[in-house]
């Protein structure tokens, strides 16, 4: 469908143990939209979201602006946190301590507490919280459309009733993503340019890949810490009520 924008599709379709599907053309994720081309500007416009999550740092809203008209301003939901705030990998590629090993250790504990995370927990709780009373479709993005946006996903479709298993499938979906795939050479590239030393290629790979234990450490840290999932979203407002009408919206049958 949209072609220029890194990592973007559909995630509704998966099944849900309340019986039916999410509904496609509903819930879209995607990397940043600032790559979009004039067709794909176009599109979505198109597309006419009614909310956009944007879950990038506030430096890289700045640096690589989406291509929203000024109308859209009311409809997109992003923190606003401290303008030198960046992605926990960054820090090591700097100083060059960044290995494969690091990137894994970096992403397990990124994954245990972004739920918690003083910039993220309030925005996914404002976007949840949104959710049932909206009319219209939804897009969840970050820069590369896999990591912070697979989590807040991946609670919207546990909310809709998505068994475990069918949440990871989805997520590790990212893997096969052409776009992302792609970007591996170009940001290796401008990272050296940035930083002034060489970022192996096989080592961005392993940063923009996605692994299930990322997803399985999101999940355990959220049940240890509160329980359930469910009890996760209840401390975010999104009670059972409020899933229930979340779920008559946005389950086929």
């Amino acid at each position: 469908m949209i072609q220029s924008i890194v990592n973007f599709r559909d995630f509704g379709g998966v099944s849900s143990r309340f019986g039916g599907h999410i509904k496609r053309d509903r819930l879209f994720r995607s990397g940043s939209l600032n790559t979009a081309d004039g067709g794909d500007i176009e599109r979505l416009l198109t597309l006419d979201f009614a909310l956009v999550a944007d879950l990038r740092y506030a430096g890289e809203r700045v640096d690589e602006p989406s291509p929203w008209p000024p109308a859209f301003a009311a409809r997109i939901h992003a923190h606003n946190g401290d303008q030198d705030a960046e992605a926990p990998h960054m820090g090591p590629l700097r100083n060059g301590s960044m290995d494969e090993a690091l990137a894994e250790q970096i992403y397990l504990k990124f994954y245990r507490g972004i739920a918690f995370d003083p910039l993220y927990r309030p925005l996914f709780a404002q976007v949840l919280n949104a959710l049932p009373d909206l009319e219209g479709r939804v897009l969840i993005h970050c820069s590369a459309g896999k990591d912070r946006t697979g989590a807040l996903a991946a609670l919207v479709q546990h909310a809709l009733g998505t068994p475990r298993e069918e949440i990871i499938a989805d997520f590790m979906k990212s893997r096969e993503a052409p776009g992302l795939k792609a970007m591996a050479l170009p940001t290796a590239r401008k990272l050296e340019e940035k930083f002034g030393i060489p970022v192996p290629l096989e080592l961005m790979r392993k940063l923009l890949d996605v692994e299930e234990q990322y997803m399985a450490a999101f999940f355990d840290e959220i049940e240890r810490v509160c329980g359930s999932i469910d009890g996760y979203l209840d401390t975010a407002g999104l009670t059972e009520h409020r899933r229930r009408l979340l779920r008559e919206r946005l389950l086929t049958g």
